[in-house]
C-alpha cells in the first residue's frame, strides 16, 4: 500500500467502459498450459460430436429402451388413473392426470381456421404510385405508361 492509501483507505478502481468485457489476468503457467498440444487435443475431443444434443447432434433412443417403455405403458396409465381418482391428492394434480389420460385416449378436434382475403388495390393507383417512385429516383428510366382502360368508355 502507498502512503495515500494508508491515509485514505483503499482507493476505488477506475470505472470500466459500459459493455466492455472484464478481462482476467492469465498467468504465464496457465497461458503455457492452454497453448500446449495436450490441451489443444483436449479441446478437439470435447468439441462437436455426432449424437450429442449439447453440440448439435442427437442420440437416437435405443430400440431396447423403446420396447421396455412400451411394456410399462399400462403401468403408467394405471398410476395416472390412481392419481386422478385419489381424494388425498391436490385438485391441481388430479386435473393434470385427467388431462394426460384424456389426451392419450381422445383425439383432438380439428381447429377451424377462417381466412378472409380482402383486396382493395386499384391498379391505376398502383401504376401512379410506381410512376411517382420512378420519377423521384436518380436512375434514368423511361416513364411508365398507364394502359388501364378509362371508365365511361365504349366498353363499360
Amino acid at each position: 500500500m502507498s502512503d495515500t492509501e494508508d491515509a485514505l483507505g483503499p482507493l476505488p478502481q477506475p470505472r470500466r467502459k459500459k459493455g466492455a468485457p472484464r478481462r482476467r489476468a492469465v498467468s504465464a503457467e496457465e497461458l503455457a498450459k492452454k497453448k500446449s498440444p495436450e490441451f489443444q487435443e483436449h479441446l478437439r475431443n470435447i468439441g462437436f460430436k455426432a449424437g450429442r444434443t449439447k453440440t448439435g447432434g442427437t442420440v437416437a433412443t435405443p430400440k431396447e429402451a423403446k420396447e421396455w417403455a412400451a411394456t410399462r405403458s399400462l403401468d403408467v396409465m394405471k398410476f395416472m388413473f390412481d392419481v386422478m381418482t385419489d381424494e388425498d391428492q391436490p385438485t391441481k394434480e388430479r386435473i393434470r392426470a385427467a388431462q394426460w389420460l384424456g389426451e392419450m385416449s381422445m383425439s383432438k378436434a380439428p381447429v377451424e381456421q377462417k381466412v378472409e382475403v380482402n383486396h382493395t388495390h386499384d391498379i391505376g393507383a398502383m401504376l401512379l404510385e410506381a410512376q411517382r417512385m420512378v420519377s423521384k429516383s436518380l436512375v434514368d428510366v423511361t416513364p411508365l405508361i398507364d394502359v388501364t382502360p378509362q371508365k365511361g368508355g365504349e366498353n363499360d
